[in-house]
Order: C-alpha cells, then sequence, then structure tokens
C-alpha cells in the first residue's frame, strides 16, 4: 500500500507544492536563475534606494496621519480614558454650569476618569523639588509619591519596595479604577516642558502610531482583531542600561537607520533609540497593573540579569518580543516568505534569528511569555533623554516668524517637521492666568483667602496672558521632530557619555518660576477655582484633590510644597529651585524668614513630620 501512494505522487499530472519548490530551488541555481535572481534583487535595491528619503521623514508622517485610521476596525476595545477626553463633565456639570440648575447638590463626586502622577523618590533634594515645581507649572495632577523617604540600605531593597509600593497603589480600587490613566516617572529626573492635556493627546497620537504598525508587521487574528496593540509606552533610549542580555531581543527602532548620520562607523550618539527606559511611562491603570504584578514577580523570582526595576522592565520587553517572534514565524504567509528571500536572501528572518539566540542563551524556566502591550516612545515625543545625544540634537527654538528655522534641519530635509504639534493650539497659552480683577462666584469670597499671595509686582510681574506658544523657547529634537512633553535629566554616571547642553535654565518658564507658581496656588481663591469643587471635581485630574503639594503611595498623607512640615521646605531646596534670591517661599521680603525656617525644620526633624495636612484649596 506504501509502494501504491508513493506511486500515486510520482505519477500524478498535478505536481505537490514540494515538488514545485524543488524545481525551483533546481532553476535558481541554473546560470541563467541565479542572473534573474540577482536582477531582483538590484531592482529591489533601487527602489529601497529612491524610497530612503521618504523614510527619513519620519515625524512628518506621524503629523499627517488622518484622524481616521483603518486599524481602528481592527483593534479589541481599548480603556475609556484613552478613546475619550479626560475632562468630559457628566450631564449635571454641564447643567450646572448653564444655569439650568440654581441650587448645586451636596457631595457631588467625580464622574470622570482620574490622572494619576506617580513618582518613584530616591531622596529629598532640589532636583526633586524641581521635579514637582515644574509639575505644577503645567497643571498635572498631584504627584504620589512612591518610598519617600523610606531609608532601605541596599539598591535592591529599595528597587523592591518601589515595585511593591507601586503595585499596592495601582490595586487600591477606592483611588485608582482601571479606566485611570496612569503617568509614572522619576521624582529627581524629570522636568515637564508641555502641559498635561499636551502630554494626553501626544500619547494617544503615539497609540495610534503604534497600532498602525502592529497591524501592518502582524496583521490579524482569526475573529478579525489585530494580533497585538499597544497602550503603554514607556520611554527609549540610545544605550542598554548595563549591558543588559535582554536588549539583545529588542526590535529595531521603526526610525531610518541613517536617521543620525549616513556614516558607517559611528558613536552610540547617533544611532536611533530602541532600548527601554523604565524610569518614564504612560499608559491605562488596568494594564499597568497587570504589568507591575508581573515585573514583582519577575524580581521576587530573580528571573532578570540585575535585582533592579530597569533590568525586570527590560526583560518583560524583550519577552514580549519574542512572544510576538515566534507567532510571527508561525504565521508567516508564503507571501511574507517571498519578500524575506528577496530582502534578506536565504537568510533567516530577524525574529527567527532573535528565537534562535534566545534558546542558546536564556533559560527557558526563566521566560514568560505573555503581552503586556508594551511600545516605546522612539521619537521622544513624550520622553526625551537627556544623555547620549549630539551636540545639535536639543535646541530651544522659538517657532515665530521672525524665527528661520531651516537653519536647524539636517540632510536638506523640508523644516514642514519641526513644526510644533497641533495640540499645542487646543491648550492655553503659557502665561494665562485668571483676571483677578473679575468677581468671583463664591458667596465666601475671602475663605481661602492667602495673604502672601496677593499681588506684588516685584513677585508677581509676568509677560501678557495672551503670548502663545510660539512666542516661547521649547526644546526640540531636530532629528526626530518631536517637542518632547518632558525631558529625562539623568546626570551621566561617567565620561564620554554625550550628555545634552540642555540645562534647567534653558526651560522656558525658569525665569518666571516663582511668579508662575504664585498664579499656581492662587487658582483654588479664584472664579476657576470655586468653579472646578462646586461641580463636584470633574473637570480636575485627580478626585483626591490637593494643590501644592505631594501623596503619599502609602498611607495617603498629604505633604505642602515649600513648608517645613511638609517637602521642598528647607532653604538649601528652595534656593536650588528658584535661585532668584527672593527669599523664603510665601514669606519673601520677611525679615529674617531663612533663619527662621531654619530652626522650624529643625523642630520638625526633631519631632517628626506633620503628617495628612491639607493645603488649602
Amino acid at each position: 500500500m506504501g509502494g501504491d501512494l508513493l506511486t500515486s505522487k510520482v505519477t500524478s499530472p498535478t505536481p505537490s507544492p514540494r515538488e514545485v519548490g524543488g524545481a525551483a530551488i533546481q532553476w535558481v541555481c541554473t546560470k541563467r536563475g541565479r542572473m534573474v535572481v540577482m536582477m531582483a534583487v538590484l531592482f529591489s535595491v533601487f527602489l529601497g534606494l529612491a524610497g530612503m528619503k521618504h523614510r527619513e521623514e519620519l515625524s512628518s508622517r506621524y503629523r499627517g496621519i488622518p484622524s481616521y485610521h483603518h486599524w481602528k476596525a481592527y483593534l479589541p476595545p481599548l480603556p475609556e480614558s484613552i478613546s475619550s477626553s479626560f475632562k468630559t463633565p457628566s450631564n449635571l456639570t454641564l447643567q450646572i454650569e448653564n444655569g439650568q440648575i440654581d441650587h448645586v447638590p451636596a457631595k457631588l463626586k467625580k464622574t470622570t476618569p482620574n490622572f494619576h502622577l506617580i513618582m518613584p523618590f530616591e531622596y529629598e533634594s532640589s532636583n526633586f523639588c524641581k521635579s514637582t515645581l515644574s509639575a505644577m507649572l503645567l497643571n498635572y495632577p498631584p504627584p504620589t509619591v512612591v518610598q519617600l523617604n523610606s531609608g532601605h540600605g541596599t539598591s535592591e531593597k529599595r528597587h523592591e519596595a518601589i515595585l511593591n509600593d507601586t503595585l499596592h497603589y495601582l490595586s487600591n480600587t477606592k483611588l485608582v479604577k482601571d479606566k485611570d490613566l496612569v503617568l509614572i516617572v522619576d521624582a529627581q529626573q524629570t522636568w515637564f516642558q508641555l502641559p498635561s492635556d499636551v502630554m494626553i493627546e501626544q500619547y494617544k497620537q503615539l497609540l495610534e502610531d503604534g497600532n498602525l504598525r502592529l497591524l501592518k508587521r502582524y496583521g490579524t487574528d482569526e475573529n478579525g482583531f489585530q494580533k497585538f496593540n499597544q497602550t503603554i509606552v514607556f520611554g527609549a533610549e540610545k544605550m542598554c542600561e548595563g549591558d543588559d542580555k535582554a536588549c539583545k531581543y529588542v526590535p529595531l527602532s521603526p526610525s531610518p537607520d541613517n536617521l543620525y548620520t549616513t556614516e558607517t562607523g559611528r558613536l552610540i550618539s547617533d544611532t536611533p533609540a530602541k532600548f527601554i527606559n523604565a524610569r518614564m511611562a504612560m499608559g491605562p491603570a488596568r494594564d499597568f497593573r497587570e504589568l507591575y504584578q508581573a515585573a514583582q514577580k519577575k524580581f521576587l523570582d530573580r528571573k532578570s540579569q540585575s535585582p533592579t526595576t530597569q533590568s525586570v522592565f527590560a526583560t518583560l520587553f524583550a519577552e514580549q518580543q519574542l512572544s510576538r517572534d515566534a507567532v510571527e514565524v508561525e504565521t508567516r504567509s508564503p507571501g511574507a516568505k517571498l519578500r524575506n528571500l528577496f530582502n534578506g536572501g536565504w537568510r533567516k528572518s530577524a525574529a527567527r534569528r532573535r528565537i534562535n539566540q534566545a534558546k542558546l542563551e536564556l533559560e527557558l524556566s526563566n521566560f514568560t511569555r505573555r503581552e503586556f502591550s508594551i511600545g516605546l516612545d522612539y521619537t521622544h515625543t513624550l520622553f526625551q533623554p537627556l544623555l547620549y545625544t549630539t551636540p545639535d540634537e536639543l535646541i530651544p527654538m522659538v517657532h515665530n516668524t521672525n524665527n528661520n528655522i531651516t537653519s536647524y534641519t539636517h540632510f536638506n530635509r523640508d523644516p514642514s517637521y519641526l513644526s510644533p504639534p497641533a495640540s499645542l493650539n487646543h491648550t492655553t497659552t503659557p502665561f494665562w492666568r485668571p483676571d483677578l480683577a473679575k468677581p468671583s462666584p463664591s458667596p465666601h469670597n475671602r475663605s481661602t483667602h492667602i495673604k502672601n499671595l496677593d499681588y506684588d509686582a516685584n513677585l508677581d510681574t509676568l509677560p501678557d496672558r495672551n503670548v502663545a506658544w510660539t512666542d516661547v523657547p521649547l526644546v526640540q529634537n531636530t532629528y526626530t521632530g518631536a517637542m518632547p512633553v518632558t525631558l529625562d535629566a539623568q546626570l551621566p554616571r561617567g565620561p564620554n557619555l554625550a550628555p545634552s547642553k540642555i540645562t534647567w535654565d534653558s526651560l522656558w518658564y525658569t525665569e518666571y518660576r516663582r511668579a508662575l507658581l504664585r498664579v499656581y496656588f492662587r487658582a483654588p481663591q479664584s472664579a476657576v477655582g470655586y468653579h472646578e469643587s462646586a461641580v463636584g471635581g470633574d473637570r480636575m485630574w485627580d478626585a483626591r484633590g490637593g494643590r501644592g503639594g505631594v501623596w503619599t503611595a502609602v498611607g495617603q498623607s498629604w505633604l505642602p510644597w515649600g513648608e517645613a512640615d511638609g517637602v521642598c521646605g528647607s532653604v538649601e531646596d528652595l534656593k536650588g529651585v528658584f535661585g532668584d534670591g527672593k527669599g523664603v517661599w510665601l514669606h519673601e521680603g520677611e525679615k529674617d524668614a531663612e533663619t527662621k525656617r531654619v530652626q522650624v525644620m529643625a523642630k520638625v526633624r526633631l519631632g517628626g513630620s506633620v503628617h495628612g495636612k491639607r493645603s488649602v484649596g
């Protein structure tokens, strides 16, 4: 019987796919076949060179994608916090604002999703005070600080505690809902440059761009949904931290390889970013909760190269890519195999090479095959590191008609890729503030009055409230075109790390930081502040409230900013963050204010901090 089957295969008038493939290989081995294949390869190279200039316009393509994306039809439902506006108020709020309801009901509750800012903390310093100051000036939620003054003896214990306490906060369902949005940044090394609502709009744009790429690469599953999607966005770096072995398995950057230079021998600063920066991330609370559960287990099981949060997330990111590689290799279509033939000859695909390398080098028992919907901010739209940058990469630029931005372009590119993001047109102007001459709707106009915030020309002088964003210098990446929302101001730990020339004083608000902070603190006693409270906080970021301070992740204590019994209250910290010689915060002009603050700080240290104190408003 077996012989009959074998004979049947040989004499069948319809050749099998195997026979066709064998004949094709034999034909390719002939002189004529080799010539045809060579011509096809040369033709492919010609097409690639012709299209190279278009690949360089990465950031302009990002802005040019229309609002409707065909990938949305294939994407499983995303959290409401991503697909809807954060501050869209309830019908009751709208009725109150429109005057349809005369009497405001008591005990109104926030109905819109929350926006959480989480800051892992190492120690209090002027750098921490700069990070929190910049968050306040740009209307971010009051930070929730993880591991405030914990005093862990070893780095390993501190990193373990950061994972545990962050997960503990994310798991508090009274404070953090699945649909909430979470931003995690380092407490010591983060400078915010653009407002919170711009951050959210840019984050949404990154998701759209990332999911479009994933759909094109991996396609859809049997149910018609795209196989992989992106909801959590981490920062991207050019250098693998700690030479972690997980970095071998990350995907290539979607940016063109010659984005920074056409030279073959290049510095790290001349390569597009492709490694994860675990200090900065943004995504839905539910997805972050699942990710941190896996990270905590990975850390406790010692299944990363180093006992650090960076190594753990680098490992999870690499394992996610290997999982995607396995799916890609298993389901590759004949058309994809043909493309691989011409793109890489008979070499195995990058996905298969990563898988084979992992089998040789990784402990399979350590491997977590799981999808976390992690993506990276390859263009630094949200998160821009200051290390490993070229000398002309980050430039504070003004985008008005008086400044010719063509001089900042590279490789004769069209300067349109340096245009500011459209989201800046949808936010308030940089120096906007309430008009204090207008009456407040509050029946108790002076109930939240702070005497030391009364207008003082020596402290409160600011440019006109209508000055546009295009008239202030904003740090921009002149290669990707991105105008980053935040800067990762990590200090170099060794020589030759190509640190950027950007400093704290390069930021647009530093000349006016004290006056702008007074505007921020003054808001609760303005018409705007009273209105937000009266309608139940629908237009606020955080249901807990609080303004001008930080929350602790464990214990939910409120610590006022700039006060002796809070954070950033020491004379040294205040001088470091303001540097204007105008005195102690909220005690400007008072005689012996610095001496008194030193004495109060000494008493606080002896007696312990006064936790639980809430700021006015």
